[in-house]
């Protein structure tokens, strides 16, 4: 069988992101394990345990680019889940970043919830704020606007707590979803992180999400959930 266009896509990355990382650039990756994968409080792994692996290159005067390849189960489709970004982070004050980026995400077996956003962002060294812009998201016919709060705050040796809050609007043409719900979903993330060896991390997190938005899919029936996860970096 030939291969998909996912697959091909993957197997771009890599090399490409080492053959444009020019001296003083960092290639890195990462594999990630999740009881529940769950992206701005929605599922897309079914509720079933899901595995990441990302690549990440950071380049000089701030850009940086990466790809994430995952698997996804939808309510009637399944297969991989490749998420593809870029930006550039530039220093607005001591302490202080600014970010701007694009993102684009594609749907093995399901091409009709592609799609694309751009994003602007302020980092400071334990917080971050974004906002995000798709003029499709998820192939729903909808714009959207995305707003998040991140902060990551050290407790002890290796360990820290976290917390999230993301407001998604959906605006334009309704869908089925949007009109029974309404357009507007809030979602929730608190827990903690572990620090092990040099290159692993483990999170505990609760995460919680309200009905809405502009989302294709049928929702979850748990829309809040504890959820453990693994990362190791290389």
């Amino acid at each position: 069988m030939p291969p998909t266009r996912l697959a091909r896509l993957a197997t771009l990355i890599a090399p490409l992101l080492g053959a444009a990382a020019p001296a003083g650039a960092d290639v890195g990756g990462s594999v990630s394990l999740q009881t529940d994968a769950r992206e701005r409080g929605m599922s897309y792994s079914g509720e079933k345990p899901g595995a990441q692996l990302g690549l990440a290159w950071d380049g000089d005067a701030g850009w940086y680019a990466g790809a994430q390849l995952a698997h996804a189960r939808f309510v009637q489709h399944r297969g991989a889940r490749l998420l593809a970004y870029g930006g550039r982070v530039v220093e607005l004050a001591l302490g202080l970043d600014g970010e701007a980026g694009v993102i684009a995400q594609a749907f093995e077996n399901v091409s009709r919830y592609d799609y694309q956003e751009v994003y602007i962002g302020l980092l400071g060294e334990r917080w971050n704020v974004r906002l995000y812009h798709s003029p499709n998201y998820y192939g729903s016919g909808q714009r959207s606007l995305y707003g998040e709060f991140n902060l990551r705050w050290p407790v002890a040796a290796g360990v820290g707590l976290m917390g999230h809050v993301g407001v998604l609007r959906g605006q334009g043409a309704s869908s089925v979803y949007t009109e029974a719900h309404g357009p507007t979903r809030v979602d929730l993330r608190a827990g903690a992180s572990w620090q092990v060896g040099e290159s692993c991390e483990l999170q505990l997190a609760w995460v919680s999400a309200s009905r809405g938005g502009p989302y294709t899919w049928a929702d979850s029936p748990r829309r809040r959930r504890v959820v453990l996860g693994a990362t190791a970096t290389f």
